[in-house]
């Protein structure tokens, strides 16, 4: 498995964590003294990454080629986000013109999309384990640095206009060392690989994410600064999910239960920032945005996750995985957040006791989330129930007869040696993992392999892996083509031959 080195580890964790700071409002608002220029400055910022992330999607293949063979070229590419951010400072003592602020907005964007693209492909050949502490990590690190809202002016501008080009360089010493992992396949480039994705748990995370932003965007004015305890809050409620969840990957736990580890924590966040913001007002209102805000980050790196594991499982290209992620998971929220709900509540008058009933609406909608990510939990506990052959999802002798050669078999091959010379038979798993290696099956592929092969039906499949029935449809048949087989019979008989022969084998020896 490709793993970056300790210290490679440490540089990679440090570049992510600076270019988690580009979006922040209040980092940005130095450069601007006129409110009108500075929402110009948004809109502008938000519309150029969405059509730059849109760009990479359109020229994944390519682009994937071009920053494996010039990454130096990339770093500079980058670094044009130091332009825009001189251009701004330039600004500041000859005046402002939305002319100049428009060719600053796009190199701003520009770097920061190069940025984000050259991290997506990094991650995309490092290990699953370290992807998800770098990305735990990284949180950890963001709510560090929000406290240098209180630098002085200079400083923030100084953190603000230096974080992408930082992270920059973080990236090009990090892909020094991953860009010798040798990938087992190819990432794939089509896009109807996308149909097969876990959009369940996405959109789960897309429907709070945008609407905890519009919870944040209805109390969110640009004419006040947040204030010191708002921030604290919200690094705090940050950090203790992150070292939380940093613990649990620590102890090796399964990927459900890494998930888990980020949502329930934020789930509970949401909900106590909600129930703040609907009793309470004053400071301890401003302390509930702060919680409700740390929920936001969190789920943000969940959904981060979740797209991830999905490019390792299927080997779908990052770039194309991840961008559009950001457009879904950051930019559309954030558009919602700063320039849409402020204008509307501005345009209609509204006050913080017009928006308890969609402070409400919100947390039923966590709640319900909640008891989906349950159900998701329970049905995952039952793929370990599926490691004993003939039992199916309802308990129930499967498809499989237990009294058939093939069960004696999976029996006698689960049974310890007589001597410990021996080498024991094949076990179930053992066999279907054979014949996943026989036929090349992907990691995903494989897991419905071994479903399949219990006797469970597609529809039961697909309502384990939360997958569509027409996308488990789709790689049964992929599955089918490529062990040669024509049915779920077939590839039942296919894993019991090889259980078979390994008994047979070892009774060769043993006689």
């Amino acid at each position: 498995m490709n793993q970056l080195s300790k210290t490679s580890f440490l540089v990679a964790l440090i570049g992510l964590t600076f270019s988690w700071v580009f979006f922040p409002p209040v980092l940005m608002s130095g450069y601007f003294s006129s409110l009108s220029i500075y929402t110009f400055a948004n809109e502008a910022i938000l519309a150029f990454c969405v059509v730059l992330f849109l760009l990479a999607v359109i020229l994944r293949r390519r682009l994937e080629r071009f920053i494996k063979r010039h990454p130096s070229f990339m770093l500079c590419i980058i670094f044009t986000s130091l332009i825009g951010y001189a251009l701004l400072v330039v600004q500041l003592a000859t005046g402002l013109n939305e002319a100049i602020t428009l060719i600053s907005t796009f190199l701003l964007s520009l770097g920061y999309v190069s940025l984000m693209v050259c991290w997506m492909l990094l991650l995309g050949l490092v290990g699953s384990k370290q992807i998800t502490l770098l990305l735990f990590g990284s949180a950890l690190g963001y709510a560090a640095l929000t406290l240098g809202n209180f630098l002085p002016l200079e400083g923030r501008m100084l953190l603000c206009g230096s974080s992408t080009s930082i992270s920059g360089i973080c990236w090009l010493l990090s892909w020094k060392k991953v860009k010798t992992f040798q990938t087992v396949k190819p990432f794939s480039y089509d896009l109807a690989v996308l149909r097969h994705g876990p959009y369940l748990m996405l959109g789960i995370l897309s429907v709070l994410l945008i609407g905890a932003r519009i919870v944040t965007g209805l109390y969110f004015s640009l004419e006040n600064d947040l204030s010191l305890s708002e921030m604290l809050i919200r690094c705090i409620s940050i950090a203790a999910v992150m070292v939380f969840c940093i613990f649990e990957a620590k102890r090796e736990v399964s990927l459900e239960q890494e998930y888990r580890s980020a949502w329930i924590p934020a789930a509970v966040l949401f909900l106590l920032g909600a129930m703040i913001i609907i009793g309470m007002t004053g400071s301890a209102e401003r302390a509930g945005l702060g919680i409700t805000h740390g929920a936001i980050n969190c789920f943000e790196v969940l959904g981060y996750l979740i797209m991830f594991q999905f490019i390792k499982n299927d080997r779908v290209s990052p770039i194309m995985v991840v961008s559009l992620g950001m457009i879904v998971f950051k930019v559309l929220p954030i558009f919602l957040q700063r320039i849409v709900f402020p204008r509307m509540t501005a345009a209609l008058g509204l006050t913080s006791v017009d928006f308890v009933p969609v402070v409400i609406l919100m947390s039923m909608a966590v709640v319900v989330c909640a008891l989906a990510f349950g159900n998701h939990r329970a049905t995952t506990d039952e793929l370990h129930t599926l490691s004993h052959p003939g039992i199916n999802n309802d308990g129930e002798q499967g498809e499989i007869a237990p009294e058939s050669e093939a069960n004696k078999a999976a029996e006698k091959a689960t049974t310890p040696p007589d001597s410990p010379d021996e080498k024991p038979a094949l076990s179930f798993e053992e066999a279907c993992l054979r014949l996943a290696e026989e036929g090349s099956l992907s990691t995903r592929e494989t897991e419905i392999m071994l479903l399949i092969a219990r006797g469970n039906s597609q529809k039961y499949i697909s309502e384990v892996l939360y997958l569509a029935l027409g996308t488990v449809q789709w790689y049964a048949k992929t599955i089918y083509r490529k062990l040669d087989v024509h049915s779920k019979q077939e590839l039942i008989n296919r894993v019991h031959d090889q259980m078979i022969h390994s008994e047979l084998s070892q009774r060769h020896l043993r006689g």
